[in-house]
C-alpha cells in the first residue's frame, strides 16, 4: 500500500509485520509513527530498537524481541532500520520462525530506505510505500502545520513548495517551519514569502535550467547555473545531475513506456519521469543525443584532469545552447 491508504488500513487491522521503505525519511518515519501510536502504551516497556547489522551479526536478537510479551500494552512493538536479508538469511531457521510465524502480541515494523525484494516476497509482510508522497498528501501536511499556527497557505503557495523542494517531504518539513516562524500567528504564507524564503532544491534548479535553455532564455539559463555555482555544493555532483538529467529526456523521449515502467527502469520518481517528458518536447532526440554526447565529452575531460569542473559546466552549457 502507498503512505497515503496506510491510516485507513490501520483503522480496520494491526498486522503483525510492517516493511515500510522508500526514500523519503519523512515518510518512513512518519509511517513507524502511525503504526506504533495505533497500539502502543507504556512505551518505556514495550518498545525495542534493532539495526540490520546487528540481526544478521545475531539472527537470535530478533527473535527474542518478537517472542517476548507486551507488559501492561496491548501490543509490543519492533522497530528495525535497514534490514536487508538474502534469500539465504530468510532460509535461518531462526528467522524463518520470526517470519513464518508471528506472535499477535508482536509487532515488527521494518523501516528500509532501499527496496527489499526478499522481503516483499514474505505472505506475512505488509509493505507501506514510502518512495514518493503525491500531492495531495504534501498539500495536506503544509495546510496543517501552517493552521496549527494560525496560517494561511494560499495554494499557489504549496505548489510552489512542492516544485522547489522537489516533493521531498524531509526538505518540506524544513521549510514550513521556517515559513511558519518567520510570518508569525495569523498571517498568510503567499507565493512572494516561498520565493524569497524558500531554498531551491538543486533538483528544481536543474528543471529549471532545462527550461530556460529549452525556451532559449540563455539569459535566465545563465543566471541559474551561476546561482547553483554559488552555493559551494559539490560541483561534479552538480554536473552529473545535469548530464543524467539530459539523458534522462533522451530515454523518455525515445521510450513508449508508461510513467511508472519508465520511473521502475530509470530509478527515479514517477513526478520525475512526468516532468522529463514534458521537458524533452522542447528537443528533438536528435539534439538530445547530441547534448548526451558533448557531456560524456566533458564528462570525460574534467575527471582526466584535462579541465577543471567549472570550465567544463560552463563549456557543457554553451555547447547545450548552440546544438541545434
Amino acid at each position: 500500500m502507498e503512505f497515503k491508504e496506510l491510516k485507513k488500513s490501520l483503522s480496520s487491522e494491526l498486522n503483525s509485520i510492517y516493511l515500510v521503505e522508500g526514500k523519503d525519511a519523512f515518510l518512513r518515519d512518519n509511517a513507524v509513527r502511525l503504526i506504533k501510536d495505533k497500539a502502543l502504551s507504556e512505551p518505556d516497556l514495550n518498545l525495542i530498537n534493532l539495526y540490520g547489522q546487528d540481526v544478521k551479526a545475531d539472527p537470535l536478537s530478533l527473535l527474542t524481541a518478537t517472542e517476548s510479551y507486551p507488559f501492561m500494552s496491548e501490543k509490543r512493538y519492533v522497530v528495525l532500520k535497514e534490514y536487508y536479508p538474502t534469500a539465504t538469511d530468510l532460509k535461518n531457521k531462526t528467522i524463518k520462525k520470526v517470519f513464518s510465524d508471528p506472535l499477535e502480541t508482536t509487532v515488527l515494523i521494518i523501516s528500509n530506505e532501499q527496496k527489499s525484494d526478499n522481503l516483499k516476497k514474505l505472505s506475512t509482510v505488509t509493505v507501506v510505500d514510502c518512495e514518493e508522497a503525491d500531492k495531495d498528501v504534501i498539500s495536506g501536511y503544509v495546510r496543517r502545520r501552517a493552521m496549527e499556527n494560525g496560517i494561511v497557505v494560499t495554494p499557489g503557495a504549496i505548489n510552489m513548495i512542492i516544485e522547489y523542494c522537489n516533493s521531498d517531504m524531509t526538505k518540506i518539513g524544513g521549510e514550513i517551519e521556517k515559513l511558519v516562524s518567520f510570518v508569525g500567528e495569523n498571517s498568510q504564507i503567499t507565493e512572494e514569502t516561498v520565493e524569497g524564503l524558500v531554498t531551491k532544491s538543486s533538483e528544481f534548479q536543474v528543471f529549471e535550467l532545462t527550461d530556460a535553455i529549452g525556451f532559449k532564455n540563455y539569459e535566465k539559463a545563465f543566471e541559474i547555473l551561476s546561482d547553483m555555482l554559488g552555493k559551494n555544493q559539490d560541483k561534479q555532483s552538480l554536473f552529473i545531475s545535469i548530464y543524467y538529467h539530459f539523458r534522462r529526456l533522451l530515454h523518455v523521449s525515445l521510450s513508449g513506456a508508461t510513467n511508472q515502467e519508465l520511473a521502475t527502469w530509470l530509478g527515479t520518481p514517477a513526478f520525475v519521469i512526468s516532468k522529463a517528458k514534458t521537458q524533452a518536447k522542447y528537443f528533438k532526440p536528435k539534439r538530445l543525443k547530441q547534448i548526451c554526447d558533448r557531456l560524456s565529452y566533458y564528462d570525460g575531460a574534467f575527471k582526466s584532469g584535462e579541465l577543471s569542473v567549472d570550465t567544463a559546466l560552463w563549456n557543457s552549457i554553451l555547447n547545450t545552447m548552440i546544438t541545434e
